[in-house]
């Protein structure tokens, strides 16, 4: 039974996250085909485009409730604090580890994973954590990023204003699926092709870099502490919470937060290191992907993990 239960779960994490990886993949080839075209473009459209919609449209249809969302926030704010401690013990490399620590995959590569183990309850706590991750890192990310509090600097991504905003009309109950069918379609192909766009963009940040051997320290570093000592710390954090009336999670809320935190890091990490320090894009990117091809062995360990702790 449990081989039976280690495979559907290999199964299911590697059918969501290969797509990701090969989009990357795509990317990167044509990065390297047109080697000698610029990607001005594509980043910028990837900064003031892509990522507000598809920020706006997540928020918009999945406004959560307040109770689930403070204890989520909680937790994740913990794991804010720790990144960012962890980043500061390594300068040369403190936006990415940072970024990478803080920005998961919490959406598009968690929800099917989400779903596959535990059906539209587990995906609807997915949505919630989600928001959180939005959240942090739109506002303390961003004012934190240079090492310091800088307010300004959350006001430089433009899908802070889109989130504020999908929150607000989501709570008035007003949704963009209101709109008229020709805009609404419009809005539409935007947003099923702004993850699509994010992860082929990462691609061509990656070509443009040369990798060198000395950086290889940096990329599994940043994977190790994404994928298995942040994970590890949050668990037993959320162990600790459980004792608390006013912070414990039930059992399926307790294993999707955990998850969540084990995702890779997320596509919009290279959006905010782009706005910040562009010439860390690649080496971000790089670590974008090579997160989430190693996500393929970590994400079926902790699901089984979770599963004996919390029947």
């Amino acid at each position: 039974m449990l081989e039976a239960g280690v495979e559907n779960l290999l199964k299911s994490a590697f059918n969501a996250v290969l797509p990701s990886f090969l989009m990357i993949f795509t990317g990167f080839v044509y990065g390297k085909v047109f080697k000698n075209v610029g990607i001005d473009l594509f980043t910028k459209v990837a900064t003031w485009l892509m990522a507000p919609v598809i920020t706006y449209a997540f928020v918009n249809d999945y406004t959560p409730e307040y109770e689930i969302l403070l204890k989520f926030a909680f937790g994740f704010f913990l794991m804010f604090v720790i990144s960012f401690v962890s980043s500061k013990l390594h300068p040369g490399d403190r936006e990415i580890i940072f970024t990478g620590n803080v920005y998961v995959n919490s959406g598009y590569l968690g929800y099917p994973v989400l779903l596959a183990l535990w059906g539209e309850p587990g995906l609807a706590l997915g949505v919630v954590y989600s928001f959180v991750n939005v959240l942090f890192g739109s506002t303390l990310l961003p004012a934190f990023i240079s090492g310091r509090l800088e307010i300004r600097n959350i006001f430089k991504l433009p899908f802070i204003y889109a989130m504020a905003v999908g929150w607000l009309f989501g709570k008035l109950g007003i949704s963009y699926r209101q709109l008229p069918n020709g805009v609404l379609s419009y809005f539409m192909w935007l947003k099923e092709m702004a993850i699509p766009f994010l992860l082929f963009q990462v691609g061509l940040a990656i070509a443009r870099i040369e990798f060198n051997r000395e950086d290889l320290k940096t990329y599994a570093l940043v994977s190790l502490e994404r994928l298995v000592v942040i994970p590890m710390i949050m668990f037993s954090l959320t162990l600790l919470m459980n004792m608390s009336n006013t912070l414990r999670l039930n059992s399926l809320e307790s294993k999707v937060f955990i998850l969540e935190c084990a995702m890779p890091i997320g596509v919009n990490s290279v959006v905010v290191v782009s706005a910040f320090k562009r010439d860390a894009a690649g080496k971000a990117g790089i670590s974008v992907a090579l997160s989430t091809l190693l996500s393929l062995l970590t994400l079926p360990l902790w699901a089984v993990l979770l599963e004996k702790v919390w029947k």
